[in-house]
């Protein structure tokens, strides 16, 4: 899966925010639903963990996903925060997803290590 366009709104050790376009022609979209599409919880966590990787660099790979919310769908067009918490002793990223500060979804990556 490939990974949107994202604008870095903050970033230290422990958290990052990012800015990020739900554009209609993401490949995520495709097929998702025809005629009324929308982002798919899967494609959610996986940029979550994708971005923790880039700028959190986990040692280990998830081991699980706990506390998964999906509050709202996620549309084409829509302009996304979404937040990152690392916790370096707990191997653990705490991820939401926002829209105008309406929550969309929100989890917990867990990784081995």
């Amino acid at each position: 899966m490939s990974l949107p366009t994202a604008q870095l709104i903050e970033h230290s050790d422990t958290h990052v925010r990012l800015s990020i376009t739900a554009d209609a022609d993401l490949i995520q979209f495709a097929g998702h639903f025809p005629g009324t599409p929308i982002l798919p919880g899967v494609a959610q966590v996986d940029w979550a963990i994708r971005f923790a990787l880039q700028y959190f660099a986990p040692a280990g790979s998830c081991q699980r996903l706990d506390a998964l919310k999906f509050n709202d769908r996620v549309l084409p067009g829509d302009a996304l925060e979404l937040t990152l918490e690392w916790s370096p002793e707990k191997n653990t990223l705490r991820f939401a997803y926002t829209v105008d500060g309406r929550a969309k979804s929100s989890g917990r990556a867990v990784f081995q290590r």
